[in-house]
């Protein structure tokens, strides 16, 4: 596994545990991560607060399936569990992200991620996420 992929996988570590401080230290102060469905946050700090509030309201768990390292880049796939805060129903959301990197620090994410209604989990349909090994509920 290379720097920058332990890097990210510290990174999701941290997330896990909720602490703002700790998350916003795997950023630049000028990171900036962006998501298909809502933000951008701008700035270490606003990122490190935003997913301390998806562990705190939703019980938020991140869990890094795949990744693949190049020069300043980091590619991965990812599963998050959390709790519906309306019916209290466990949810399962699948994603990728782009890391891009500058100076030891991620500067920009690029996060992907879609769920709905008719495809509540963000499945891959047709994949077999549980014969590879991907987490499942």
């Amino acid at each position: 596994m290379g720097e920058k992929l332990d890097h990210v996988r510290a990174y999701y570590d941290a997330l896990n545990r909720g602490d703002a401080d700790e998350v916003a230290s795997f950023f630049t102060d000028d990171a900036v991560h962006y998501y298909t469905r809502l933000g951008p946050h701008r700035g270490a700090k606003s990122i490190g607060d935003h997913t301390k509030l998806a562990v705190e309201y939703i019980d938020g768990n991140w869990v890094l399936e795949h990744g693949i390292e190049s020069e300043n880049e980091v590619v991965i796939e990812w599963t998050m569990t959390w709790r519906d805060p309306e019916s209290g129903n466990p949810r399962l959301d699948r994603g990728t992200e782009w890391l891009v990197f500058r100076e030891g620090k991620i500067c920009e994410v690029r996060a992907y991620h879609h769920s709905n209604d008719k495809n509540r989990s963000g499945d891959l349909l047709g994949f077999d996420h549980k014969a590879r090994g991907y987490t499942t509920l």
